[in-house]
């Protein structure tokens, strides 16, 4: 529709994993400190490294909602009725808006991935998204919004499970 990421449709889901490097590790970090033995915090950073080491993602740059997580999506009679909160609305690559993958079932997650055909690169970097906002959301609201913390650290567990059954 002619926008582009350059018109103040730009927020970091759908940029460059890169440029979060920075604040994904000091958010690691602090989730080490915090968190302890309970979250394998060594493999999240294993696993958010590998993609980095990606090839950027090419293709055209599509609408994203950039919030997509269980509070912003509607469901009656166990079916997606709609989605709410447009506020982080921009233009950017697609893998970010795959990473509420991991707030999903292992079944539904798969079931998603199969139909969509999604390839292992798309899916790594899919999945590095998914630790940086559960990790940067984890390490910031993790007292100030305790149940949300909790659906960051659900995402993050939901991570390291998959990653372990691959």
């Amino acid at each position: 529709m002619g926008a582009a990421r350059a018109d103040g449709l730009s927020g970091y889901r759908g940029g460059s994993l890169r440029a979060c490097d920075p604040w994904v590790g000091a958010s690691l970090g602090e989730i080490r400190t915090a968190e302890g033995p309970d979250l394998d915090v060594e493999t999240l950073e294993g696993l958010w490294r590998a993609a980095l080491a990606l090839p950027e993602p090419t293709g055209p740059q599509v609408w994203l909602h950039s919030d997509l997580r269980p509070a912003n999506l509607l469901a009656r009679h166990g079916r997606l009725h709609a989605v709410i909160d447009f506020g982080g609305l921009s233009i950017g690559l697609p893998d970010a808006e795959h990473a509420p993958l991991w707030d999903l079932p292992a079944r539904a997650r798969q079931a998603y991935w199969a139909a969509l055909d999604l390839d292992e690169r798309t899916w790594t970097r899919a999945r590095a998204w998914a630790i940086a906002v559960g990790a940067g959301s984890l390490a910031h609201y993790r007292h100030t919004w305790p149940a949300f913390a909790a659906e960051c650290r659900a995402r993050l567990q939901a991570v390291l499970a998959d990653a372990a059954a691959r």
